[in-house]
């Protein structure tokens, strides 16, 4: 299975060109319709970004002025790019803000979830984690997050996480759900979509990690440097506007989430709307997170062998002004709750 990652400036084009048009039409002149070019960098296009793309796709970001552009970066090279300049935003969530612990000034501006977007995934036989003892699971790298949440699940399952099982890297979710399908493993951690294809083909669902270890979050959202924050509010707070419209369209859209789920992953409708339920419930209910989740992320510090994090206070990570600034706009009621109103500034 594999995602085509749609056409983004082409699916903008289209919009623009058709508000051109209308334009025209009602005699306007069609100014202020250039688009200020920002960059997102995620780590993986996967499912838990789908509210972002979706939002993009259907022209929220354009209507706030914005051409997004996606890229996808390891975290260390995203850090990188974000402080040169070189990018603008970053998704990579709880690693990034690791990152800053270390004298990256970053701030996480939009959380998308708040839960790990992890499922492990079993061989039909094995029902129960105490049946893991001296099996193979597989992970993606050693050390990296759903290696260190699975490890705090066997431990809190009454397991010697470095003794009882063996871990088998480089198995990422698609490669993870070829070897259940191989029998070279008893277990994988997956994420969405791949989560749910395997237990379609008859694999055991045998724990949601994000709520089997609510203190080991991953924190997807949207980051931004605090240069950024100071030179160019305007565009942080269309970003952020953008990102929270995005996410409540996701959510009131669903028919035509599902099918966008469908058509980027080539997934068929069934498994789309088990795959839409699956990341929709990993959402925030508003876009931000408490101050306990970004200590949890710090925390996972120690776990990957890290420098104990120089920032005492959770609160000099985060910024959610824009945030606050975002709900109050969008809100029932107020003259920027129409979710298209063309491009601001």
């Amino acid at each position: 299975m594999t995602m085509k990652l749609f056409n983004i400036r082409s699916t903008q084009a289209i919009r623009r060109a058709l508000l051109l048009c209308l334009l025209c039409v009602v005699g306007l002149a069609p100014i202020a319709l250039a688009l200020d070019k920002v960059s997102l960098a995620v780590p993986v296009v996967a499912v838990q970004y789908m509210p972002i793309y979706f939002g993009i796709k259907e022209g929220v970001f354009a209507a706030e002025g914005l051409a997004a552009e996606i890229h996808v970066l390891r975290t260390d090279l995203a850090i990188a790019g974000l402080n040169t300049g070189r990018l603008d935003y970053i998704a990579h969530g709880g690693a990034a803000l690791r990152g800053a612990t270390r004298g990256f000034p970053l701030k996480l501006i939009f959380a998308l979830d708040d839960k790990a977007a992890f499922w492990l995934l079993t061989q039909p036989g094995i029902r129960d984690a105490a049946m893991l003892k001296g099996k193979n699971i597989g992970v993606s790298f050693p050390g990296d997050t759903p290696h260190l949440v699975l490890k705090r699940f066997l431990r809190k399952r009454g397991l010697d996480p470095d003794r009882d099982v063996t871990y088998v890297a480089g198995q990422i979710s698609p490669i993870g759900f070829q070897g259940l399908a191989a029998g070279a493993l008893d277990g994988a951690v997956m994420a969405p979509p791949h989560s749910v294809l395997a237990e379609e083909k008859g694999f055991y669902s045998l724990a949601f990690l994000g709520e089997e270890v609510p203190d080991a979050p991953t924190i997807n959202g949207i980051i931004t440097s605090d240069k950024k924050i100071r030179t160019r509010p305007s565009e942080v707070r269309r970003m952020v506007r953008a990102a929270l419209t995005s996410v409540h369209l996701y959510r009131q859209k669903k028919d035509l989430a599902v099918a966008f789920l469908a058509s980027e992953f080539n997934l068929n409708p069934a498994t789309a709307k088990k795959v839409y339920a699956n990341a929709s419930a990993m959402l925030t209910p508003n876009g931000e997170i408490g101050l306990d989740k970004v200590r949890d992320v710090l925390n996972l510090a120690r776990e990957l062998g890290q420098p104990p994090p120089d920032v005492q206070e959770p609160k000099s990570l985060v910024d959610f002004s824009f945030l606050h600034e975002a709900r109050r706009a969008l809100a029932p009621g107020s003259p920027g709750a129409t979710l298209f109103k063309g491009p601001t500034r």
